[in-house]
């Protein structure tokens, strides 16, 4: 089919095939066809739609709080800030209260996330409580303490933040704390309670706390509240003597070996399905009665 438009546009030549037009434009007239070219993004540059010269209102003066993060929108752990409530809660949900860089067990940061692995992969490094944790921008933050007015600052020490109950780090209990507490008798639940909330050297998991009359503070939701000694005590021994039973079922062959002893072991799962399952009243209240006495001996005072 003959091509339209048989002339060029810069001369005489004619033409029916369009490919023949298009190859003497690009060989004898490549200079005209460039300035063509360029006078016309120039003219699309100058006049641009009007779509792009005056775009929505929503995107030329975004919400101030796109803009300008709000100061509220801290992390009170690691000192983040986020534009959104929103993407704050998302993040404080992983938080460990540290940077990517610092290890989460012993408080070393390092200069790239290669050398962190390589030292978590080692898994060598001995527990450190985060109140070794030396954020190198936290001075920065600090400056303005308006930040931290706004968070919740009852369960904040110096900037120790302490986990909620049901929360706490446990990297700090090795094998061989826990082979000694199996191997005491009755105080086994008792000190694996005290060992994991009032450990003086991490404190911060002391999330219980004694008052008086019976009654503790418990560290909730980032809020203290009000529970009965009783039936704290009561729920403490269940979900730790289930714990110390499921660490016996996962680590049986590394037990046997550290206590070289079978029947020994045997006795001493047995002593905790009997605390577990009530089925001795004298001993399960002793082991009760242990762990109100080690709560009420807790002298950490909660900030009003």
């Amino acid at each position: 089919m003959p091509f339209p438009y048989t002339k060029c546009r810069f001369c005489d030549y004619k033409t029916d095939v369009k490919c023949n037009l298009i190859r003497h434009q690009n060989t004898k007239h490549k200079d005209k066809l460039f300035e063509n070219n360029e006078s016309k993004q120039t003219v699309q540059n100058d006049i641009p739609n009007v779509q792009n010269v005056c775009p929505n209102e929503q995107n030329v003066c975004p919400n101030v709080q796109n803009v300008c993060p709000n100061v509220q929108n801290v992390c009170p752990m690691c000192f983040k800030t986020y534009k959104t409530k929103r993407h704050l809660n998302k993040h404080k949900t992983l938080c460990k209260g540290i940077d990517e860089l610092t290890c989460s067990k012993c408080m070393t940061s390092f200069t790239t996330r290669s050398a962190k692995h390589k030292h978590i992969k080692r898994n060598n490094c001995s527990a450190r409580s985060v109140i070794h944790y030396h954020n190198k921008n936290i001075q920065n933050i600090i400056q303005n303490q308006n930040i931290y007015n706004t968070t919740n600052n009852t369960n904040n020490t110096n900037n120790l933040i302490i986990n909620n109950f049901g929360s706490e780090r446990i990297d700090h209990i090795s094998q061989d704390d826990i082979v000694k507490m199996l191997t005491s008798g009755l105080n086994t639940v008792p000190l694996y309670i005290k060992k994991k909330h009032f450990d003086k050297n991490f404190p911060e998991n002391n999330n219980i706390k004694y008052s008086n009359d019976n009654k503790c503070q418990v560290l909730e939701d980032n809020c203290w509240q009000e529970k009965d000694i009783g039936l704290l005590s009561t729920n403490l021994m269940k979900d730790n003597t289930e714990v110390l039973l499921m660490y016996c079922d996962n680590n049986e062959i590394q037990l046997l070996n550290e206590i070289d002893d079978i029947e020994k072991y045997e006795h001493i799962r047995n002593k905790l399905f009997i605390v577990y399952n009530k089925s001795d009243n004298q001993k399960y209240n002793a082991v009760l009665t242990k762990i109100k006495e080690l709560i009420k001996s807790s002298t950490v005072e909660i900030e009003n």
